[in-house]
C-alpha cells in the first residue's frame, strides 16, 4: 500500500478502472437485496444481465397467448419472503452490548462514540445486509457533534449497492482505496421524469477524498471530471468491511445466494398451487351423445332446471360423469418439503419456516436452535473484526492512541440463547458457590442483564444497598415464574436491618 494519496491524474484512473467493477458488485447486491425484501418479483430485467435474469424471481407461466390477467395477478401473488427470514433469524441473534479494553470491567472511551452515533440502531441494517448480500462497510471520519459542536469521529454504514472496495492482498486489514457513488439525475421537462445521466462518485483513499463526476456509467475516460480533494486525516483508509463469510481468495458470500434456486423453487411451487386452487379446484360435470335442446324448448328448459331435478336421455349412448378436482395438498407438501430443505441447508431452525408451534420446553427449543447458534457464533467473528476496525478508527480520529493500538480489545455481543431466566440463574448461582466466581462477572450473563443494569446494581452494592438488589432480582424471578409473591398471612419477616429505620 502506497505511503502517498493519488494524484488527481491517478485518483480518474483508478475511478476508470474499477468502476465497472463497482457496477458489476452493486448489480448482484441489488438482486439479492430485492429478494431479502420479498421484492423480486419487482426486479427490472434491464437492471441484471444474462446470467442474472434467471433469478429476477418470476414463475414460469403458460404461453404468452394463453395468459391472462388473472394469471398475472396470480404470479403477482407468488413471490415468498423466506430469504429475509433466514436472514432475520441470524440477524437477531447479534447484538453488541459493548467493548471494553483488556482487564477493563467497563467499556472503552471509543464506546461513547458509538453511542453518539447511533450505531445501536445502525448495527442491526449493516448486520442484515452484510448476512444476506455477503458483504457492509463502514466508514469513519472526522467530524462534529451535530449538538455541541466538539469534535467527533463520524461513523457512516454504507451498502453494498453504493460502495466497493479493493484490496492489493486479498489477507491485508485496509483496502486500497474504496468506490462511494450515488446516482445522478436531471429532470426532463418536456418528458416530466427524472433522467439518470452520471454518478457522483468518491475515492477514498489512505490520506484524502476525491470528489469526482462521471457522466453515463463512466465508460469512457473522458467521461469522468475531477471536482475536488478533501483530506480525511487518516493514514489508513477509513473503511472496514464486514463480510458475512469470506474465503482465502477474498470472495465474500451471504445466505441468500447459495440458496436462490431452491428459493426460485419454493416461488415456482406456490405458483403452480395458485394456479391448482383458482382453476383446478372444482369438479366438473359432463354430458357425452346428448343433444342440446333448440328454441323455446331451449329457454324453457333453462328456466326450469333446479338443483333437485335429474338429466335423463332417451338416447342410450349418453354418457353423464364427471372429471374429479385436483388436490392441492401435495403441492403444499413440496413445498414442506422445500422448506425443509432451506432449513438444513442454512441452519435456520425448521419452526421459523414451517410455521411450527414454538412452545417447547427450553431445553428442546435449544436443541432445535442449536444450529442457528453455532452459525451466529461464526459470523460473530466476523463482525467483531468489523467493530473493533471501527473502534480502532475511532479512538484515532479522538486523538487516544492507546485505544487505537487495542487489538485485544473485547466485544461483547447480547445473549441470545433460548433459556429460561430462572433456568440461567440456578445455573449462575451454581458457579458461583461451587466455582467461587464473583457475582459481579456472572451479572452480565444474565438473560436481557444489559451493562446498564451491571453499572446500577454495581452503584446500589457500593452504597450498601445489596438487600434491595437481591429483593428486586428475586421479585424478578418470582414475576417470571409466575410466583404471586407472599400472601395476606405469610408477610415477609422485618429484619433486624429495619428496626432502626
Amino acid at each position: 500500500m502506497s505511503s502517498m494519496p493519488l494524484s488527481k491524474a491517478s485518483a480518474v484512473d483508478a475511478a476508470y478502472e474499477h468502476f465497472p467493477s463497482f457496477l458489476r458488485s452493486r448489480q448482484k447486491a441489488k438482486l439479492l437485496d430485492s429478494w431479502q425484501r420479498g421484492e423480486q418479483y419487482n426486479l427490472d430485467p434491464n437492471d441484471l444481465d444474462d446470467d442474472s435474469l434467471r433469478f429476477a424471481g418470476r414463475p414460469y407461466r403458460p404461453r404468452a397467448a394463453e395468459v391472462t390477467d388473472e394469471f398475472d395477478d396470480l404470479a403477482e401473488r407468488s413471490p415468498n419472503a423466506f430469504a429475509g427470514l433466514v436472514v432475520t433469524s441470524l440477524a437477531q441473534t447479534a447484538y453488541v452490548d459493548g467493548m471494553r479494553m483488556p482487564g477493563s470491567e467497563s467499556n472503552m472511551k471509543a464506546w461513547d462514540t458509538w453511542q453518539a452515533n447511533r450505531w445501536d440502531a445502525k448495527q442491526g441494517p449493516i448486520h442484515r445486509t452484510a448476512i444476506g448480500i455477503g458483504e457492509a462497510f463502514g466508514v469513519t471520519l472526522p467530524g462534529k457533534n451535530p449538538l455541541t459542536g466538539d469534535k467527533m469521529a463520524r461513523m457512516l454504514a454504507r451498502s453494498p449497492k453504493r460502495m466497493a472496495a479493493f484490496w492489493d492482498n486479498d489477507d491485508d486489514e485496509w483496502c486500497m482505496f474504496a468506490i462511494d457513488a450515488v446516482k445522478v439525475y436531471e429532470f426532463a421537462q418536456g418528458l416530466g421524469i427524472r433522467l439518470h445521466t452520471g454518478w457522483s462518485v468518491q475515492l477514498i483513499d489512505e490520506k484524502v477524498v476525491h470528489f469526482l463526476s462521471c457522466k453515463g456509467d463512466g465508460q469512457q475516460k473522458k467521461d469522468w471530471t475531477y471536482i475536488e480533494t478533501r483530506d480525511h486525516g487518516v493514514p489508513v483508509p477509513p473503511v472496514a468491511r464486514l463480510a458475512n463469510k469470506v474465503d482465502l481468495d477474498g470472495r465474500t458470500t451471504g445466505e441468500i445466494e447459495p440458496v436462490l434456486p431452491l428459493l426460485r423453487r419454493i416461488d415456482q411451487g406456490t405458483f403452480d398451487r395458485l394456479i391448482v386452487q383458482r382453476f383446478g379446484a372444482w369438479k366438473v360435470r359432463y354430458i357425452a351423445g346428448m343433444a342440446k335442446p333448440t328454441g323455446n324448448d331451449a329457454q324453457a328448459t333453462m328456466l326450469a332446471m333446479s338443483l333437485a331435478d335429474f338429466l335423463v336421455s332417451p338416447d342410450h349412448e349418453t354418457k353423464f360423469g364427471s372429471i374429479d378436482s385436483t388436490d392441492p395438498k401435495p403441492f403444499a407438501d413440496l413445498t414442506d418439503a422445500d422448506l425443509r430443505m432451506l432449513s438444513a441447508i442454512t441452519q435456520t431452525p425448521p419452526h421459523h419456516l414451517l410455521g411450527l408451534s414454538s412452545n417447547l420446553q427450553a431445553e428442546a427449543l435449544a436443541a432445535a436452535e442449536s444450529g442457528l447458534q453455532r452459525k451466529s457464533a461464526d459470523f460473530k467473528m466476523n463482525a467483531g473484526e468489523f467493530h473493533e476496525q471501527m473502534a480502532r478508527l475511532t479512538a484515532l480520529i479522538n486523538g487516544d492512541r492507546e485505544e487505537a493500538n487495542a487489538f485485544n480489545m473485547q466485544v461483547r455481543w447480547r445473549d441470545t440463547e433460548s433459556r429460561s431466566l430462572t433456568q440461567a440463574a440456578q445455573a449462575l448461582g451454581t458457579m458461583a458457590v461451587q466455582l467461587k466466581i464473583p457475582v459481579e462477572m456472572l451479572w452480565e450473563r444474565l438473560p436481557g442483564w444489559t451493562d446498564m443494569d451491571t453499572e446500577r446494581a454495581k452503584s446500589i452494592v457500593e452504597k450498601g444497598g445489596i438487600d434491595q438488589l437481591l429483593a428486586e432480582i428475586a421479585g424478578g424471578l418470582g414475576a417470571t415464574d409466575g410466583d404471586s409473591g407472599p400472601t395476606e398471612n405469610e408477610q415477609p419477616k422485618k429484619s433486624s436491618s429495619d428496626d432502626g429505620q
